[in-house]
Parts: C-alpha cells; sequence; structure tokens
C-alpha cells in the first residue's frame, strides 16, 4: 500500500497528463500526456494482491494498445484522412471502455478497490472524451452512434444477474457512457455537465459502500446501516439508474430535450428503453437496502458518516428542485 505522500503524487501525475491531453495542439503531444497519465495510474492498481497486479497488466496493455492506434492514425492523419480519423475515435472509445471495446472494463474494474474503481470511471475517461470531443467526427459518426446503442444494450442488460456490485456499476457506467455520447457527437456542451452530474451520483454511493464495506449484493442484507445510512444509499442508487424526479433523471432528460431534434431517435430509443432495464437493477438493489436490511436495529456511528450521509443525500435529491424548471424548458 502507498503512503498519502506518493498517492498524492501519483494523482497530481494522473492530473497533470490529463490537462497535457486536452491543451497539446500536436497528436505526439497527447499521446505523451495519456501515457503520462497511465503510468501514474498504474501503481494504484498493482498493489501487493495479486489479483490487482492482473488488473494493472491488463489495464495498460489494452491502454496502451489505445495509445499506439491513436498516435499512428494522428502522425498519418494528412496521407489518410478520413480513414485515420475513424482510428482515432476507435482508439478512444477503446481506451474509454464504451461498448463494443469494453471488453477488458468489467474485469479490471471487479478487481479493484473502491477508491480505484472511482478514479477509473470518472478521471480516466476525461481525457478520451475531451479530445473525442475535439475531433471531427463526420467521419466516425456512425461507429459513434453504433457505440451509444451497443452501450446502451450492453450496459442495460449485462448488469441484470450480477451479484457483485462493482460489475453492476461498471455496466451501468457502460450506459451512462452512452448518454454522454449522445450530446458530445452532436456537438452539444452538455455532455460535460452530463459527465460531472455522474462522478457526483457515482462518489455519492462509493462513499457509502466505502465507509460499510460493501463489494457484493448479499452484504447489502446483512451489514448493519442506520436507517439514515439505509435511505442515503437507497437514494444514491437509484439516481444513478435514472429514477425520477432525482438528480440521474434530471442529467438523462436534458439530454432527451437537447438532442431529440438533432439525433438519430434509434439511438435516443434504445438509450431511454436501456434505462429503464438499468433503473430495475437499481430498485432491485435499493429494495434489498431498505427492505431485506429492516432487521438491524443497531448501528453506531461517528460524525463524519453523518455529515457524508447528509451531503450524498442532499446531493442526490437536488433532482427535485430542478425537474419544474426542466419541464417548462422543454415545453416551451
Amino acid at each position: 500500500m502507498f503512503n498519502s505522500l506518493q498517492s498524492l503524487i501519483f494523482l497530481s501525475g494522473m492530473v497533470m497528463g490529463v490537462w497535457i491531453s486536452i491543451f497539446n495542439m500536436s497528436w505526439i503531444g497527447v499521446w505523451v500526456g495519456l501515457e503520462m497519465n497511465l503510468l501514474c495510474f498504474i501503481p494504484f492498481l498493482t498493489q501487493s494482491s495479486k489479483n490487482y497486479s492482473e488488473a494493472g497488466v491488463s489495464y495498460f496493455l489494452t491502454q496502451a494498445c489505445g495509445s499506439f492506434i491513436l498516435l499512428m492514425a494522428g502522425v498519418s492523419m494528412e496521407n489518410f484522412s478520413g480513414f485515420m480519423k475513424v482510428c482515432i475515435s476507435l482508439a478512444l472509445l477503446l481506451k474509454m471502455g464504451v461498448s463494443p471495446f469494453h471488453f477488458w472494463y468489467p474485469w479490471v474494474a471487479s478487481e479493484l478497490k473502491w477508491e480505484q474503481f472511482f478514479f477509473l470511471s470518472t478521471l480516466q475517461k476525461l481525457a478520451p472524451l475531451i479530445l473525442l470531443y475535439s475531433s471531427e467526427l463526420e467521419s466516425s459518426s456512425s461507429l459513434i452512434y453504433l457505440s451509444i446503442i451497443m452501450s446502451g444494450l450492453v450496459g442495460g442488460v449485462g448488469g441484470i444477474n450480477e451479484s457483485s456490485i462493482r460489475k453492476l456499476l461498471v455496466y451501468s457506467s457502460i450506459n451512462h457512457l452512452g448518454w454522454i455520447l449522445i450530446p458530445l457527437v452532436g456537438k452539444n456542451e452538455f455532455w460535460v455537465i452530463y459527465f460531472f452530474i455522474y462522478c457526483f451520483m457515482l462518489l455519492n454511493v462509493v462513499m457509502m459502500l466505502i465507509m460499510h464495506k460493501i463489494y457484493y449484493m448479499n452484504q447489502l442484507c446483512s451489514v448493519m446501516i442506520s436507517w439514515k445510512g439505509k435511505l442515503v444509499l437507497m437514494v444514491g442508487l437509484l439516481s444513478l439508474g435514472g429514477m425520477p424526479p432525482l438528480l440521474g433523471f434530471i442529467s438523462k432528460w436534458g439530454v432527451i430535450s437537447m438532442s431529440v431534434k438533432s439525433i438519430e431517435m434509434v439511438s435516443l430509443t434504445v438509450m431511454v428503453m436501456s434505462s429503464v432495464i438499468t433503473l430495475f437493477y437499481y430498485t432491485r438493489a435499493g429494495f434489498s437496502v431498505l427492505i431485506l436490511n429492516s432487521a438491524n436495529k443497531f448501528f453506531y456511528s461517528v460524525g463524519l458518516s453523518v455529515s457524508i450521509e447528509s451531503y450524498s443525500l442532499l446531493v442526490s435529491l437536488i433532482g427535485f428542485w430542478l425537474s419544474p424548471i426542466m419541464v417548462i424548458s422543454f415545453l416551451q
């Protein structure tokens, strides 16, 4: 395990790598930033456990492959412009773990601790998303639309029978990436808002799971959680699933209202239907927390846990105040 100073250094390197990638004008500079981010993130994954080391190696090989494709396509852009733009989009989708390039994502994420999982699902997606948004997407729009549809299907169906909460959140992340790509491919800046809303929602759930050391569905029924903790975790899970009128629903409603006239309706329809499926397995998880765990009467807590629970509940319930505004803006 690393101490706090080492972790801070590696985290600073990860952020610096993202910064270099998104503000560089040359593809070689972009590649350098992505590799710096990767090399600083790998130490978080390769700790003493064998499983962490295997996950780190798998993640490194996948990201290195994506970076190589990106570099070769970038330097060859002048000779094979259209094809190389498609290769760049493919490399960025691979690095994000968007379907159908998600083969590495569920296995790697399922071996991680919650802190590592959070960074993998948030910060490590930021640079590829910004680079994809900054690219000319006309040549690769068909590939991105395919990724949107497949991310919706895989993210919805993949989490139905999962007993691991990490894998469930992975498939949910794939589904959310599909939602993020909808405004992104239409060159709408709302994808940035959606991304950061997703980060806040995931942080709320992950903090509660870290507090109670929960990794599997059956632990939701057995771990000792206060009534307030149950409520916060249930609301956080339902918000991630997009239950109206919570914060997760507001972000999806925003995508629909801003993209309904500019994107293929097939993609949007698939994403809406897939969200119903994701909401089903999040409702199942929330039911496990609130109902099946009701026999646990005793729980001790400290001030820190209470403040975290209050913060998490407040963030998840923001949607109650934003819902009327979104409805009015959509009807105008």
